[in-house]
């Protein structure tokens, strides 16, 4: 079976974005239109899709990085200037491993993971887990909630939500 997904005209046409559907909201009673998600092809399709990256300034990247070596191309000078910053002398020396970094608050957070220390603490009640990182501690939470209603796994990652959805495709086929 062949099927197309109902495309939107925004400027151009660009199949829909069902990205809302992987960051916590449940499938709407009616289901999501264009999609038969009864359908375990375009369930697949569903799980495969990535969310569209929709930006408000679509300027083409004309301004490139001055550097030698440096291929980077920017939208205007103000990120050109803002990226020419992270080619500026590594002065700040990890005394432990002798990495070193352009800025000091980079230093800072490294140094973290050699004395131990773990200053993100998860706010969940019951959990109290302590993270060296900021991100660290994001990807603990879990924003990504799977959408079929009577099913409520979540994940750190939208990735492991796609791959967890293709488990209702195989349910459906073993049904």
């Amino acid at each position: 079976m062949n099927f197309k997904f109902e495309e939107q005209i925004i400027g151009e046409n660009l199949p829909p974005d069902y990205s809302e559907y992987m960051t916590g909201k449940k499938l709407p009673p009616g289901g999501i239109p264009g999609i038969d998600l009864s359908d375990t092809k375009q369930l697949a399709e569903f799980a495969r899709m990535k969310p569209r990256k929709i930006k408000e300034d679509d300027a083409p990247r004309t301004i490139a990085c001055p550097h030698k070596g440096c291929t980077k191309m920017f939208r205007d000078n103000s990120a050109m200037r803002k990226h020419l910053h992270t080619h500026g002398p590594r002065v700040h020396v990890c005394a432990e491993c002798g990495k070193a970094f352009v800025e000091s608050s980079k230093l800072k957070r490294h140094q973290l993971l050699h004395t131990g220390e773990k200053p993100f603490q998860c706010t969940f009640e019951g959990c109290g887990k302590r993270f060296s990182l900021d991100f660290k501690l994001r990807t603990h939470d879990r924003p990504y909630v799977c959408p079929f209603d009577g099913c409520n796994k979540k994940f750190a990652q939208s990735t492991n939500l796609k791959s967890h959805i293709l488990t209702h495709a195989k349910a459906k086929n073993n049904q």
